[in-house]
């Protein structure tokens, strides 16, 4: 049974997450030691690379801890140990010279997968660039360098009766991307090449405003449902699209409250930790997960919003209304008044050095005094229903081969052994995919050190 699953569990992981096919020449499963055995596994170059395979791995042994996975009725594996050995891996550059390599297509693709259906009605996601400090907007995939954040709306990626195409366009000024559906009427501002999705100029039924903000904070111009963000203002409606896919062919909707990573962030030039979900705001440096809160309002909740203290010059953060001296500005996120199933208690720590009040789990840290619980939240990412959390521990990565090509030449290289002690626990990674895209990423990342 457990070899049946597994099987089944590859199919399903290469057709909806890498987009490519795995292979797999025999697998066994001994329920004694826990151990399942792989032989032969091979992942297959993604389209336009000339080679058979990406990868290839002789042997691939998982130990797994049964005694956990029993006493969480499945929901939990341990991997104890992980060992890959005779691994073989070719990259290929589509270039001349460099240009697109295959490693990267398939990291991309398993980054910015969803595991659903292709159909005119598409997801428009907001993407986050580091580098530009921009948000854009626009579907699957993502462009370089870009984070996949949150489903905003949907949109046809055909045009049909009554729809317009939404272009992007660079302004020089702003130095971000703009999305419209009216051409250029400014010398500063460069239209994109294709459109990336046709929304309706008018409302047509299923569809709601897609209005264009303001974001103060990261000077940018960002594109979504009501309400703003943080540190939004709200511009004009730009279009109509649909809050969900009308087909019924995406499982996904806009509006269902989705647990995230609360950080805090340090301005080096205000002296002052921030708390709110990824990205930084202006000058900020991101720092570490303090807990996870919703994204909106579910039951139970309330919001903690930025406060600013005019007579400080700082933000504080918390839930209800304003306290002697501050202004209410947007709210950042939800969380629970009293303590619900998987939450622990939030304090609110005063540090006198830097004059702030801080937010987080656990003890002081250096100069703070706490304070009292503040609220609950999820220490880490609350589990969804159906979904089950891996947890790899030790992982040995042996005898590995690489190979580096263009359409000119190419170059071998043999790879030092890779170990980890702890690697959920090192990556903060604890869904299969999460995990994969780790592995790859190390895996592609020594190869191509090696290479050069």
């Amino acid at each position: 049974a457990i070899v049946q699953f597994a099987e089944a569990a590859v199919e399903q992981f290469d057709r909806d997450y890498l987009g490519v096919d795995v292979e797999i020449g025999s697998m066994s499963f001994n329920a004694f030691l826990g151990r399942l055995e792989v032989k032969s596994l091979t992942v297959a170059n993604p389209e336009g690379f000339s080679k058979k395979h990406l990868l290839k791995v002789d042997t691939f042994v998982l130990d797994i801890n049964m005694g956990r996975s029993a006493l969480s009725l499945g929901r939990e594996v341990e991997v104890e140990d992980l060992r890959a050995e005779g691994i073989e891996v070719n990259v290929e550059f589509n270039g001349y010279i460099w240009g697109t390599s295959n490693a990267m297509t398939i990291v991309d693709t398993l980054k910015n997968s969803t595991g659903q259906s292709k159909g005119d009605i598409q997801p428009v996601y907001d993407y986050w660039h580091a580098g530009n400090n921009e948000h854009t907007f626009h579907c699957d995939p993502a462009w370089p360098g870009e984070e996949k954040n949150n489903i905003q709306f949907f949109a046809h990626t055909q045009q049909v009766a009554g729809s317009e195409p939404v272009f992007d366009f660079w302004h020089l000024y702003y130095q971000e991307h703009m999305f419209r559906m009216d051409d250029s009427g400014s010398l500063m501002e460069k239209k994109g090449d294709r459109a990336h999705f046709y929304a309706f100029r008018n409302q047509v039924e299923g569809t709601e405003p897609v209005y264009e903000f303001w974001h103060s904070g990261n000077k940018e111009h960002t594109l979504h449902f009501e309400p703003a963000w943080s540190l939004e203002e709200k511009g004009e409606v730009r279009f109509y699209a649909y809050r969900s896919d009308p087909s019924g062919q995406s499982r996904s909707s806009v509006g269902k409250p989705v647990a995230k990573p609360v950080y805090d962030f340090w301005h080096f030039g205000h002296q002052q930790h921030s708390f709110h979900f990824s990205p930084a705001w202006g000058g900020e440096t991101q720092k570490s997960v303090m807990f996870y809160a919703y994204d909106r309002e579910t039951d139970g909740t309330e919001a903690v919003r930025d406060f600013w203290h005019a007579a400080s010059r700082r933000r504080r953060f918390h839930t209800g209304g304003p306290r002697k001296g501050e202004e209410a500005q947007s709210p950042l996120f939800w969380v629970f008044s009293s303590q619900a199933s998987g939450t622990e208690p939030v304090y609110e720590f005063y540090h006198a050095r830097n004059n702030e009040y801080n937010l987080h789990l656990g003890d002081p840290w250096d100069g703070e005094e706490k304070q009292g619980v503040a609220f609950y939240a999820y220490p880490r990412d609350p589990k969804q229903s159906g979904e089950m959390d891996v947890f790899l521990k030790k992982v040995r990565l042996s005898d590995i081969s690489a190979r580096s090509s263009t359409k000119l030449a190419g170059v071998s290289v043999q790879v030092d052994t890779m170990a980890y002690e702890d690697f959920s626990e090192q990556f903060e990674a604890s869904n299969p995919k999460d995990i994969v895209l780790h592995l790859m990423k190390e895996l592609f990342g020594k190869v191509a050190l090696r290479l050069g």
